[in-house]
């Protein structure tokens, strides 16, 4: 069904529910209704993630036929975005632990004064 395979491609994009209406150009609630079942996909919004996630087959979008992506570079893009993932989460608690870092010796130079 197509609306199943549209819910396969948010999925795979990895993007809230939110961020993909808005890349696709609907609304959370046409979202949400899609995912449920009670709304059907539009042309428009067909086009609009073919022409937004180029690496998703239009023959499978539409019909299920063969492989989800058209090749090797989703999978490539895929494991991009996950590295970079994990990077901006190490950088993160990096920041968190050097913020905590400072506030210590910001108190240990505050009770040496």
């Amino acid at each position: 069904m197509l609306e199943t395979r549209i819910i396969e491609v948010y999925n795979y994009t990895g993007l809230s529910r939110i961020e993909f209406a808005n890349k696709v150009g609907i609304s959370n609630a046409v979202m949400s209704h899609i995912n449920s079942g009670r709304n059907k996909a539009s042309t428009d919004l067909i086009i609009t993630i073919l022409k937004n996630f180029e690496d998703i087959s239009p023959d499978w979008l539409l019909f299920g036929h063969g492989e989800m992506l058209r090749s090797q570079k989703g999978q490539f893009i895929e494991n991009i975005k996950s590295d970079s993932i994990n990077r901006l989460n190490k950088i993160e608690r990096t920041s968190k632990e050097l913020e905590g870092l400072v506030a210590d010796f910001r108190n240990y130079l505050e009770s040496v004064k």
